[in-house]
């Protein structure tokens, strides 16, 4: 797209205050809520507890989000941008807000992201070469923690101005 294409125009502050296509992100969250209760009703055939409870997690924060998105969309336009609608400064903050610190660098957030990578790779590396030796439940609980730690790396690196 160019920067002339009048179906694609930017407020500027994209990453901050983005604008979703709202009834994709619902059909997306429906069709999660639809694949949990099927991944719950096949594992009560096969008396699959651990799998039943992530089905069931799955589902119901695929349910919170589908909420959340019909919600934006009963807003209106701030939420649900159409063509026809122009971008949008975001509401400034009072005068009486709270001061905040000062954004970290760009430095400081790269090093914080490969800190926390490089935490996750140990993680990893250690639940299955030594740990699993000992207790693979425990390693299967390292793997888990660090299977959540990349997308909280990808945030953190990709915030501009914030303090986390």
């Amino acid at each position: 797209m160019t920067r002339f294409d009048p179906h694609r125009i930017r407020s500027g502050d994209e990453p901050m205050h983005a604008r979703s296509p709202l009834r994709m992100r619902l059909t997306m969250a429906l069709i999660g809520v639809a694949s949990a209760i099927g991944g719950v009703v096949f594992f009560v055939t096969q008396h699959a507890v651990g799998f039943i409870v992530f089905c069931a997690v799955v589902g119901f924060v695929a349910l919170v989000d589908a909420i959340v998105v019909m919600r934006h969309i009963r807003q209106g336009p701030h939420w649900q941008p159409g063509r026809d609608i122009p971008p949008y400064r975001p509401v400034e903050e009072p005068d009486d807000a709270p001061e905040q610190r000062a954004p970290w660098s760009q430095h400081t957030r790269e090093q914080v992201y490969f800190i926390m990578m490089g935490t996750c790779l140990v993680l990893f590396v250690l639940a299955w070469t030594v740990v699993r030796l000992f207790s693979p439940g425990l390693a299967i609980g390292m793997s888990v923690v660090a299977a959540i730690i990349p997308p909280f790396a990808v945030m953190l690196a990709n915030a501009r101005g914030r303090n986390w």
